[in-house]
């Protein structure tokens, strides 16, 4: 009976047991499946002490939907750094949204690879553009109670001082029913 190769890496979704079976491809790749994607926000991605790297090289982390053709970078972790929480953007991925299963896919590369990919790869836009869609939240709800004056140099908007904490209790309650909620039209 032939030995299943040993992969030195392993993940953790939140709520789910540990993974750290592989379905190894090549002597570089390996692959493994998630069920429900959309409920898996971020994952830790780490290195097992037991089973080294080659010398410069480190571990990037993949995702596919079905039909396996097209992968994107999620992650990477190399010996410098051997742990790391990734954020996934599935539970807001509209393609996702009735996929039952992605596969995650890793494959050992070159220090410079990983790099260039976590250069190339930030999530800062997905980001930025949450902080977005947040202050445009609170700015409507915050123009709907509010007065405008015209003081001759600028108009100002002028709302009851309690409004902001309308708005988080608000928001709370939204986020509570939907935690998408923010990325969807708005209403």
């Amino acid at each position: 009976m032939a030995q299943t190769p040993v992969v030195p890496f392993g993940i953790v979704i939140e709520g789910r047991p540990l993974i750290s079976e592989f379905r190894v491809v090549d002597a570089t790749k390996a692959a493994v499946e998630v069920q429900y994607p959309v409920q898996v926000a971020e994952l830790v991605f780490f290195l097992l002490p037991t089973s080294p790297l080659p010398p410069g090289t480190g571990a990037a982390l993949y995702y596919s939907a079905p039909r396996f053709q097209n992968w994107e970078y999620i992650g990477a972790v190399e010996p410098a750094a051997p742990s790391a929480i990734l954020r996934t953007g599935w539970p807001t991925d509209e393609a996702l949204q009735q996929c039952p299963m992605v596969q995650l896919g890793v494959s050992i590369e070159s220090l410079d690879t990983i790099n260039n990919l976590k250069a190339a790869g930030s999530r800062d836009g997905d980001r930025r553009f949450f902080a977005l869609q947040v202050a445009r939240d609170l700015f409507r709800f915050i123009s709907s109670f509010s007065t405008t004056q015209n003081t001759g140099e600028q108009e100002l908007l002028v709302a009851p001082a309690n409004v902001l904490d309308r708005w988080i209790a608000r928001f709370e309650a939204k986020y509570a029913r939907d935690p998408n909620f923010i990325f969807k039209p708005a209403d």
